[in-house]
């Protein structure tokens, strides 16, 4: 049966399936700023990335405002969500690879510009291509990040907007607050939520990470730890798949994780684990070659 992470689901399964060991490389550096009209290859791009609805206020653990993160997607499976996902493009939405490397694309329908899971939405869509990452390792949950092709492209609006991706030029977030957003489980024990919901957690150094309560070998360079020691609060809050915010340096939400596994939901020393966003950009730009990638807004302004 395929995980649907609530947060919850997939981090009681993922100990069953973390039986490999993983090499722990130092952090890549830095990739290269993005063009994000790569070099004049893609359409002009009309828009801007990581501008939420109403206001960017955070309230740790609870309902967020309606369209407060628009490049939220939720992913359906025989008629029931059980992924998250972001739009980067009117194309492409990042997900993690886990959530889609044992389905066929014809199996996932997206839900987009909604608020609440179960009413209501602007835009549906059809997946036409899934773009699993080469080296996705299903025991260990290393490079757990995957592309989504839409079977048409969506059309930006109030409910509907794209995430911004980093720019490389941070490649460590320790000590910074990341937001998480989604439709998954308010407690390890309970039904996911039907409105969406987001929580702040903190993000944790490396070295915190391979000293939690999972054990150094399963933590790899492309992975980064959040949440909070005594387990206060949790990714139960959203979905697998779905997005870690944090505000970057020109004032846009940017996704700098993307959520991948754990082990329950707001357990001491176990905190959630998430893809490290940053060090895909290269392959991220790569598939998305000739994709418009909006910039952020003070960009924008220059561009």
């Amino acid at each position: 049966m395929h995980r649907s992470w609530c947060f919850t689901s997939v981090m009681a399964l993922v100990p069953l399936l973390l039986v490999l060991t993983l090499l722990v490389d130092p952090l890549p550096a830095a990739p290269a700023a993005p063009s994000y009209n790569n070099n004049g290859t893609a359409p002009s791009c009309d828009c801007v990335c990581g501008v939420g609805g109403r206001t960017n206020r955070i309230v740790g653990g609870s309902e967020a405002e309606a369209h407060q993160f628009p490049w939220l997607a939720g992913l359906f499976r025989q008629g029931k969500l059980y992924c998250g996902a972001s739009v980067v493009s009117r194309n492409f939405l990042v997900t993690a690879a886990h959530c889609v490397n044992s389905f066929e694309a014809s199996e996932i329908r997206v839900y987009l510009g909604g608020h609440n899971i179960a009413k209501d939405y602007t835009e549906l869509r059809r997946v036409k291509r899934i773009i699993d990452h080469e080296h996705f390792d299903i025991f260990t949950f290393n490079n757990d990040i995957a592309l989504l092709e839409l079977d048409k492209p969506l059309r930006y609006g109030p409910t509907i907007q794209p995430a911004c991706l980093p720019d490389g030029s941070v490649m460590d977030f320790t000590g910074t607050l990341g937001v998480v957003a989604g439709w998954g489980r308010v407690e390890e024990k309970r039904a996911p939520s039907k409105t969406l919901r987001s929580v702040e957690v903190p993000i944790w150094s490396q070295q915190q990470c391979l000293e939690a309560g999972y054990g150094s070998k399963k933590i790899s360079a492309n992975m980064m730890c959040a949440g909070y020691h005594d387990g206060q609060k949790d990714a139960c809050q959203g979905d697998s798949g779905g997005p870690m915010h944090k505000m970057g340096q020109l004032g846009s939400m940017e996704v700098i994780g993307v959520v991948s596994w754990g082990r329950g939901c707001a357990r001491p020393n176990l905190p959630g684990i998430y893809t490290r966003v940053v060090n895909y950009l290269p392959w991220i730009h790569e598939k998305l070659a000739n994709e418009c990638l909006c910039p952020p807004k003070d960009v924008a302004r220059r561009i």
